[in-house]
């Protein structure tokens, strides 16, 4: 059992798909004081689990964290799962084949040694 099994809890719990939190929020969810690195380094609030047990609580619970601001002390909770591909202009999913992305953008001047 982590210390921050509370964290996990109430994100598992709720509905919503964001969630910003003052850090202070959060405290209150925790029923103990945030760390002073988590006031200090935004690295705190990253979403590596590995050997970090905070962030294994939000990970584990199927969330991330996003813009995190030290100065306002107010971080972003969103439910993580699959994001729809960002769609071209014509449609296509973008990063699935780059042939013919650039047709009609690039122009060759005549006379140009391409060797």
């Amino acid at each position: 059992m982590s210390k921050y099994d509370a964290l996990r809890k109430h994100l598992s719990s709720g509905t919503a798909i964001r969630w910003r939190a003052a850090f202070a929020e959060v405290e209150a969810v925790l029923g103990f004081p945030l760390p002073r690195s988590a006031y200090a380094y935004p690295a705190w609030w990253s979403n590596d689990a590995t050997g970090h047990s905070h962030a294994r609580a939000w990970l584990d619970a199927g969330w991330k964290t996003e813009a995190v601001d030290l100065q306002s002390q107010q971080v972003t909770f969103r439910k993580a799962g699959r994001e729809k591909p960002h769609r071209g202009r014509r449609g296509r999913a973008q990063g699935r084949s780059l042939h013919g992305a650039l047709k009609g953008v690039v122009q060759m001047v005549a006379g140009t040694d391409l060797t």
